[in-house]
């Protein structure tokens, strides 16, 4: 989330997009790019405030309408010194193509055809959502866009989580449903996630993510029953590369701590602790019978 001022208020915009350059989305789920990121990509030489105000004034940009000016507030050190607002741009998609365009370079050509891809992306989400992690994006969408008359809209979230989650199960795994397939299960008994987490990471999966993400591994989005929770959800290809890992390493991860107590008949080597350890972190484990 970015807090942006703009005179007297403050405008929430989020990151939707990862890729050639972040796409982020306002309250009204207007797509938007931001200038000075995408001066930085298209490399141009110019200083960017005279860039971005000579192509406004050079090809009639409407404010208000195909780019919007803000306030960005930027921290300088703990005295103080250093302290500058900085104004930033963000325009809309179409707004940022004819940017591209006009630059006459393999880098503006590439950036192009990346804002089609993602226009044509969002238009199909919207007229057919082909998932049900489209499906339950553009509920949340609607659910933020409506949060300050919450009582007012007819949705009835809980029923629609429920659905939700009977649709994910069918296809997607959680790390716990992975940790009960393979029996790992932490020390108080229950399925084993971070242990399951750690291999993702292992793999290269990008579970840390705060934003919806969808690769053809995992799928991240946001969990309609927390504000700002956001759920990290395994495609079957994932489970079985998670699950094939596994069982190709736990020899070599295994460890067992053992201690010695004095007993009626002498001493006898007893099991403390066991798990597996994985990058110098030790995930306790325990069994059930």
């Amino acid at each position: 989330m970015y807090l942006i001022k703009k005179g007297w208020c403050f405008i929430d915009l989020k990151k939707v997009e990862e890729g050639l350059i972040p796409i982020y989305e306002n309250e009204t789920n207007d797509k938007l790019v931001n200038a000075r990121e995408l001066h930085l990509a298209l490399k141009n030489k110019r200083q960017f405030s005279n860039w971005i105000k000579q192509r406004i004034e050079q090809y009639g940009f409407i404010e208000n309408v195909e780019f919007f000016r803000f306030n960005n507030f930027v921290k300088g050190d703990k005295n103080g010194y250093g302290n500058k607002t900085l104004i930033e741009f963000y325009l809309t998609i179409n707004m940022a193509k004819e940017l591209c365009m006009v630059e006459n370079n393999d880098t503006g050509k590439q950036l192009r055809k990346y804002f089609i891809n993602i226009e044509n992306r969002y238009r199909e989400i919207i007229s057919n959502p082909s998932n049900i992690f489209d499906f339950m994006r553009l509920a949340l969408n609607q659910i933020e866009l409506n949060s300050k008359n919450i009582d007012t809209l007819q949705l009835d979230v809980k029923d629609l989580k429920s659905k939700l989650d009977v649709k994910i199960k069918n296809n997607y795994c959680l790390a716990s449903d992975i940790a009960e397939q393979l029996n790992l299960y932490s020390e108080n008994k229950i399925p084993h996630s971070n242990l399951i987490g750690a291999i993702a990471k292992e793999l290269g999966y990008k579970i840390s993510y705060k934003h919806y993400y969808e690769d053809e591994y995992i799928a991240i989005v946001k969990d309609i029953s927390k504000n700002e929770y956001w759920q990290v959800y395994f495609k079957p290809i994932a489970v079985q590369c998670i699950s094939n890992w596994f069982y190709e390493n736990k020899e070599k991860l295994y460890y067992e701590i053992q201690y010695v107590r004095n007993t009626k008949n002498g001493k006898k080597g007893e099991l403390k602790e066991k798990g597996y350890k994985i990058e110098n972190i030790c995930y306790k484990i325990c069994n059930l019978n």
